[in-house]
């Protein structure tokens, strides 16, 4: 082997075994010649077989002859002029493959259907969570908030939310710091977390203001959790002075929306303000 091509090789084991995903390199027998770490974790059941549709199909013959011309990119690899082809499964579960070139008898195949299904759970994930408390975001608690009323109508049981805003926030944050501030909303997460039910949901509106979603209970019932939620986070010991929230309390009523519900619960929360803070209020 010259020193060009053993440079190439190495080049090429570098750059199969840097990618997140499985890949393979074959030739135009399709002879498996490399797998990176991922393919030996997705194809472990059949990695004593030496050709790629064996490997990855579990099938005695290439995958143009079984599924067709078009299910073999390497196939179309050898007898076009494009840098790269791709075949998937459209009717089963997501399963995408694309083969690039690397030589005259050696190409690469990327099994991206993995990857690409992890990046579509992040970003759903991303969509639909506020990043620093790890609660859902205002558009999805108000998404799930619409469907809980829905239910509630449907099946006629009750429904209520709580507003909670933390009291004299900008304060803290001018006097303590934003990243303080930061661990303050993450601390009043966990004890908001620690009264709730599996069935409830909590959602950061934005700032210092979070939304509860109470199913099948009534405002009176959620006025004591709120009540319970209150006066644990006023209990708290962060070392930054007291921090007191204030809360409001309401229940779904005939012809309610989200809107409705939502400006009720608000106004429940700044007569809470208005009353000395520190308090629950309920409409």
């Amino acid at each position: 082997m010259s020193l060009l091509e053993k440079a190439k090789k190495e080049g090429v084991i570098r750059y199969v075994n840097s990618l997140p995903f499985p890949a393979l390199v074959v030739d135009s027998n399709y002879e498996v010649v490399l797998l990176n770490e991922s393919a030996l974790d997705r194809f472990r059941a059949n990695l004593f077989s030496k050709k790629c549709y064996e490997l990855t199909h579990g099938i005695d013959r290439p995958c143009w002859e079984v599924f067709g011309e078009d299910a073999c990119p390497v196939k179309k690899l050898q007898f076009r002029e494009e840098p790269y082809a791709y075949h998937e499964h459209k009717n089963s579960k997501l399963h995408l493959l694309v083969a690039g070139k690397l030589d005259e008898d050696l190409f690469i195949e990327l099994h991206i259907d993995g990857y690409i299904e992890s990046l579509i759970k992040e970003l759903k994930f991303l969509a639909e969570i506020d990043t620093l408390t790890g609660v859902y975001n205002r558009r999805k608690i108000e998404e799930i908030l619409e469907g809980e009323i829905e239910r509630s109508k449907r099946y006629g049981n009750p429904l209520s939310v709580i507003l909670i805003d933390i009291d004299n926030f900008k304060q803290l944050n001018d006097t303590y710091g934003h990243q303080t501030g930061d661990m303050v909303l993450k601390e009043i997460v966990s004890v908001i977390r620690e009264s709730l039910r599996k069935t409830d949901y909590l959602g950061r509106l934005g700032g210092e203001e979070f939304l509860v979603i109470l199913p099948e209970t009534t405002p009176e019932r959620a006025k004591l959790v709120a009540e319970r939620i209150r006066k644990d986070i006023e209990n708290l010991d962060l070392r930054v002075g007291k921090i007191t929230v204030s809360a409001g309390v309401t229940g779904l009523k005939k012809g309610d929306t989200v809107e409705t519900l939502m400006n009720r619960v608000d106004r429940a929360m700044y007569l809470a303000k208005e009353k000395g803070k520190n308090r629950t209020e309920v409409l």
